[in-house]
């Protein structure tokens, strides 16, 4: 038997700097720089090239960096002061040792004033990568800073009797401001494209929306009128046709439901409404539903639900639960040409981080907590190994000879795939060609269902 575990679809950030891209750069940011600043600052030290400034400030820049990086990981949303701190902090050493080389008044100090010169254009360039709001201030500020100690060092007019440091000072306050003004206009062009994108999903949902809206109402309407005609007919013929009729309808609704679903699934800011779900009745309730249409298809659908009390007071969003279960059975069903299904709900170890997502069993790094395990097995086709990666993706149907042409639009599993991330779960497919399939999913046991920032089941 094969065994796939399911990849995370790729995540559509709400912008450049929403909370999980940002949080996360942030953290990786601080974290190397605290420990880079360091590491040369030991170097320098024992050669003895640290000035006084240097000596004492880098030890306290790397711990403000390497504290901002712990607090970001420990509260995310404590990162904009996290940023702010680091951005404040490197701003101020580099300020305070342009002053200080340039008052040592040392041909060696030149090089130390040169190369802090070049890196502070990095440091804009950080402000505006990692803080939410407040980086063309705080760079602006920054630069008012280098002005200021200018004026103080040299006074108005420029520097005279070709003096170096004089024109290294000249030459940041000349160049900085253009750096601030670039990164401010591309900061502001990535905000303009971020909500165009943003307007054109929610006029995509909208145009959906509407579409659907004009093509149920009818649609329900020729349902009412299947169901009349269905109580007036006498012969066999006539009633065959009326139930393609009836199935061609369901199929019709059936598509709509899923284009719709998975458009709603692109947005970012779609949220998940978490609360206590009573987990057996729900799986129960969904294979009752089902249990008719598995009848008239030659197929028994079993129900095996764990005694486990806490499944009872699970914490989810059992309206997307109930959808990832029904999209499994649909498609169990689909593929099943006899024999039975069978769909087990129980508590399982799994391997969690920080945030409770799921991850792989081998992650030596992660730790061992229960997890929910949803799994319906069936005794189809199966799925040929290298078929397994594209099933989950939109639009996506294995034909087969032996089974009439697939219903739908090959979007049940890329919404399941879709659903399964968002709720911070783990989705696994066992299948041998020509026995069956099992897909499992793996859930929090307790909701830990973050649409951006949070860690999600891989």
């Amino acid at each position: 038997m094969s065994r796939y575990v399911v990849p995370p679809p790729r995540r559509v950030q709400r912008e450049p700097g929403s909370p999980g891209a940002r949080v996360a750069l942030t953290r990786w940011l601080t974290a190397l720089s605290a420990i880079g600043t360091f590491l040369v600052w030991w170097a320098d030290e024992r050669a003895g090239m640290n000035s006084t400034w240097a000596s004492i400030t880098v030890p306290m820049v790397s711990a403000v960096l390497g504290g901002s990086a712990l607090a970001v990981w420990w509260r995310p949303h404590w990162h904009p002061w996290a940023s702010a701190a680091s951005t404040v902090a490197s701003a101020i050493y580099f300020i305070g040792s342009l002053v200080s080389a340039t008052i040592s008044a040392q041909p060696n100090k030149l090089y130390e004033v040169a190369s802090n010169a070049q890196f502070m254009p990095i440091l804009y360039m950080a402000a505006f990568v990692v803080m939410v709001r407040g980086a063309a201030l705080l760079s602006w500020l920054t630069y008012a800073g280098v002005v200021i100690a200018y004026l103080c060092l040299f006074g108005l007019p420029p520097p005279r009797n070709g003096d170096p440091l004089g024109h290294f000072w000249f030459t940041l306050l000349i160049t900085h401001p253009m750096c601030i003004l670039a990164l401010s206009y591309i900061s502001v062009l990535h905000s303009r494209l971020s909500r165009a994108e943003l307007r054109a999903q929610a006029d995509r949902e909208r145009f959906l929306a509407m579409l659907s809206h004009e093509i149920r109402t009818p649609l329900q309407s020729m349902l009412g009128s299947i169901d009349l005609l269905d109580l007036k007919v006498r012969g066999q013929v006539e009633r065959r046709a009326i139930d393609r009729l009836r199935q061609v309808a369901a199929q019709l609704e059936a598509h709509l439901r899923d284009v719709t679903e998975y458009t709603r699934l692109d947005n970012p800011s779609w949220q998940m409404h978490l609360q206590p779900v009573d987990l057996p009745k729900l799986v129960q309730d969904s294979c009752e539903a089902l249990q008719s249409r598995a009848r008239s298809r030659g197929l028994n659908l079993q129900c095996d639900i764990a005694s486990d009390v806490r499944l009872r007071d699970a914490e989810s969003d059992p309206t997307r639960v109930r959808q990832i279960l029904d999209n499994l059975l649909h498609n169990a069903l689909k593929y099943t040409a006899e024999g039975q299904i069978t769909v087990r709900l129980a508590v399982r170890q799994a391997r969690t981080r920080v945030h409770g997502a799921v991850h792989d069993e081998g992650d030596d790094t992660a730790l061992s907590t229960d997890a929910v395990a949803l799994s319906v097995h069936d005794t189809g086709l199966g799925i040929a190994p290298e078929a397994m990666a594209k099933i989950f993706e939109p639009y996506v149907r294995l034909e087969d000879r032996r089974l009439p042409r697939a219903e739908g639009t090959g979007l049940g599993l890329a919404v399941v795939r879709r659903l399964v991330d968002r709720l911070d779960g783990r989705l696994e497919v066992d299948s041998t060609p020509q026995q069956g399939t099992r897909f499992t999913v793996l859930l929090p046991l307790h909701g830990h269902a973050h649409p951006q920032a949070g860690a999600t089941m891989s």
